[in-house]
């Protein structure tokens, strides 16, 4: 789970304040705070919820929900869904590496076709990520995610800073404010309903330098 701001840069511009939380292998949650009540967008894995606060207003299967590109974005970059049945990797020939890093790799999911570009600097920390990604009003395409200030967070280095680029433009810049790995509030059922994924702060997340 995370506390971000996002900067976006494109359709509805402006500073967001979010709530986001991942759970493996394709539960994934975004929690917008408004200026009213917050807007929640759940993906429990098999149907997408959005709430105005605690008021349900849509429901999508999972074939077609938005947030299922997202859910397997985060499971790429965190690296979990690389070590799953179903999504060999191959590595990129040094030619193919973007000039931001020093190796890398695809993955191309059996279950859709959907590839991925993932790219590491020397430490071996995740830098670069490519990959297909659904944002309505936008539409799908490939988005592009650019890592930076990296700090340690229990027993991980989690980038604090994004910069993700949609249809060859900028489209956000991510910080994270707060960040909490293995948060034992992060269970399947929370992904269901609104409210049930709590704040996340600096003080449970252990960050270190």
């Amino acid at each position: 789970m995370r506390e971000v701001e996002t900067e976006v840069h494109v359709e509805f511009p402006g500073l967001w304040r979010l709530r986001i939380a991942y759970l493996l292998p394709d539960h994934y949650a975004w929690t917008v705070f408004t200026a009213g009540e917050p807007d929640s967008y759940l993906f429990d894995g098999t149907t997408q919820r959005a709430f105005v606060g605690t008021r349900a207003v849509s429901t999508e299967p999972g074939s077609v929900a938005p947030l299922r590109s997202h859910a397997r974005l985060a499971a790429v970059t965190n690296l979990d869904a690389l070590l799953l049945p179903g999504a060999p990797v191959t590595a990129l020939p040094p030619d193919a590496v973007p000039p931001d890093a020093v190796s890398g790799l695809t993955g191309v999911f059996a279950d859709d076709g959907s590839r991925y570009l993932l790219a590491f600097d020397a430490r071996g920390l995740l830098v670069h990520a490519e990959g297909p990604l659904s944002l309505p009003p936008l539409g799908s395409g490939t988005v592009t995610v650019r890592f930076a200030d990296f700090r340690r967070a229990r027993r991980w280095r989690l980038p604090f800073r994004a910069d993700y680029g949609f249809a060859g433009r900028p489209l956000a810049t991510e910080r994270t404010l707060s960040v909490c790995p293995d948060d034992p509030a992060v269970t399947s059922d929370a992904f269901r309903t609104p409210n049930a994924l709590a704040a996340c702060t600096a003080g449970r997340a252990a960050l270190g330098g």
